[in-house]
């Protein structure tokens, strides 16, 4: 019995000790699974974030690259028939109106999915690499001559597109939050289609328009994919609002 007492003695000093007090706020703060990941969404990360520094050294040694001209003449050269019409909201949805459209994927997701708010606001987050690779590479935009015609002369550099990596962030946030919760299965591969679609239809406005070489564009779609699937792959933020 004496022995038994001093079990239970030791048990309760052991649980009431700053150690013990330690790990149980960290438990909470940091569950089992906070830092679990999903590997092939991490994968997809880092080849994505390679590929994008990668892409930014060579536009940081050689600005004016022959087959982004090239590229470029042959998109401005096409007719895109209807789908030119949609070139002018583009061109404000990923600029003056960016703001806005920003501002209705966060109500959508705070009224809709509440939970998933983690995972939006950390998403969005990721327009910030915009400012860092805009400022790190300071690329000269088109200039007449080079390409066939320049229609608009945004002020900011040309590498990356901002207006992909914004469009790309804030259509996928709506497809993980929204769409993923209320879409049925079936229904999920046609909306995430419809965002390839729209941000094909954003890279050849950016284009078309003589604002961005082929190059930036692609930049931008690889800057978006990598914070995405970066985001996506960590479990902690992720798993909630992906829980159908």
């Amino acid at each position: 019995m004496a022995v038994s007492d001093r079990d239970v003695e030791k048990e309760t000093l052991m649980r009431n000790s700053p150690e013990t007090a330690r790990k149980s706020v960290l438990a909470k703060l940091f569950p089992p699974w906070t830092w679990a990941v999903r590997g092939p969404l991490l994968a997809a990360a880092i080849v994505a974030a390679v590929a994008v520094g990668a892409l930014t050294a060579v536009v940081v040694i050689h600005p004016y690259l022959s087959l982004d001209a090239t590229v470029d003449r042959d998109i401005q050269g096409t007719n895109w028939g209807l789908l030119a019409l949609t070139f002018p909201f583009l061109t404000w949805l990923g600029g003056p109106g960016g703001i806005y459209m920003q501002i209705v994927v966060v109500a959508l997701v705070l009224l809709l999915n509440r939970r998933a708010w983690t995972l939006a606001f950390a998403a969005l987050a990721g327009g910030l690499w915009y400012e860092v690779a805009v400022h790190l590479v300071n690329r000269p935009r088109p200039v007449a001559g080079q390409i066939l015609r320049v229609t608009e002369h945004p002020g900011a550099t040309s590498f990356p597109s901002g207006h992909l990596i914004f469009i790309t962030i804030s259509l996928a946030v709506l497809m993980l939050c929204i769409g993923h919760r209320f879409l049925p299965r079936w229904a999920r591969p046609i909306g995430w289609a419809a965002v390839a679609g729209i941000v094909f239809a954003v890279g050849v406005d950016r284009i078309y328009g003589g604002a961005h070489w082929p190059s930036d564009v692609l930049a931008g779609i690889l800057i978006a994919t990598a914070w995405l699937t970066f985001v996506v792959s960590i479990r902690w933020i992720s798993d909630r609002a992906l829980r159908v």
